[in-house]
């Protein structure tokens, strides 16, 4: 069965200063006040850092938000517009907040007013924060809890004490790919991986339909052997691929980072959902159809939904 997934619509007021969320001591977000120096770190999957930008963009609706993590992935977000700069945790010392802060820690941290760390602690950050100087600091576990029912997007922001409908695209221009359609049959782990022959299927459906069609297969992917047809997009960087996704007419994935980050850049997106529960980790947007079935779709089923986006982006042209 194909469903499109829509954002739901509700509001949240402002946490109370001083109340316990995760670790460390939750302060209330206002967004009265300009140009908060914000600093969030976030070291998860790219998918997982995806689903967390709604948050960043709410957070820089009251100042500039500095990323702190795995800078390559983070960049997405400098480059997306909804953050100002990006660094890696390594760069500034980051380790050091478990045993003395080192000077470059200290100095850093010096840049911000609050900070928002999406890690489990034991007070230890949000105490070493503080004692550099950087005292409103949050804690929380970077992903949600196993029992959370509603869209992760929304853990993100419950979090913070934000509304649930923050508009989120990135705005990286589009790079010139030569292809219409980009499939990304991978994914972090195989039991998200939908069949590669009903990939090779739907391939061989839009090629029929005159869609130039491409494989995208990144470094950790390399056991999955791309099927003889169409194209293979070369080994690129997490910008330049984001760059050519943004160029393509559609994407084909699973429940993938990757397919996070076509939704993200607007694209027409096809998702493929299987074992996993697409309320909850499914990318969001009018331009985006999940194709689910906890045995896995049929291909038909994922023909249907690429060629209904494709008409669909057609007629909005």
């Amino acid at each position: 069965m194909v469903v499109a997934e829509r954002p739901t619509q509700s509001s949240k007021g402002v946490v109370n200063a001083g109340k316990h969320m995760g670790c460390g001591v939750f302060h209330a977000v206002t967004m009265n006040a300009d140009n908060i120096r914000t600093l969030m770190m976030h070291t998860g999957g790219i998918g997982d850092f995806l689903l967390a930008c709604p948050a960043i963009a709410w957070l820089a609706r009251s100042g500039p938000v500095t990323l702190l993590g795995n800078r390559d992935r983070l960049q997405l977000a400098v480059a997306g517009g909804i953050a100002a700069a990006a660094h890696d945790a390594d760069a500034v010392d980051f380790a050091s907040v478990f045993g003395e802060a080192s000077p470059r820690l200290r100095a850093f941290l010096g840049n911000f007013d609050r900070a928002v760390v999406w890690m489990r602690d034991d007070d230890i950050i949000a105490r070493a924060f503080a004692a550099c100087g950087l005292r409103d600091t949050q804690c929380h576990p970077g992903l949600p809890p196993e029992d959370w029912s509603r869209h992760a997007s929304e853990y993100y922001l419950d979090r913070l004490g934000a509304p649930q409908d923050v508009p989120c695209r990135l705005q990286i221009p589009a790079r010139a790919c030569g292809v219409d359609c980009i499939l990304h049959p991978g994914s972090g782990s195989p039991r998200k991986n939908w069949p590669l022959d009903r990939f090779a299927a739907v391939a061989e459906a839009l090629m029929r339909d005159g869609m130039r069609v491409a494989w995208c297969v990144g470094p950790a992917e390399e056991s999955l052997a791309a099927p003889a047809i169409g194209e293979r997009l070369p080994p690129l960087s997490l910008m330049a691929l984001a760059e050519s996704i943004a160029g393509a007419a559609l994407f084909i994935g699973n429940d993938s980072g990757i397919t996070h980050l076509a939704a993200a850049l607007g694209r027409p997106t096809v998702a493929v959902f299987g074992p996993t529960n697409p309320r909850v980790w499914a990318p969001r947007g009018p331009h985006v159809r999940v194709a689910h079935d906890p045995r896995w779709p049929d291909t038909e089923a994922v023909i249907a939904a690429a060629r209904h986006m494709v008409k669909t982006d057609r007629a909005q042209e």
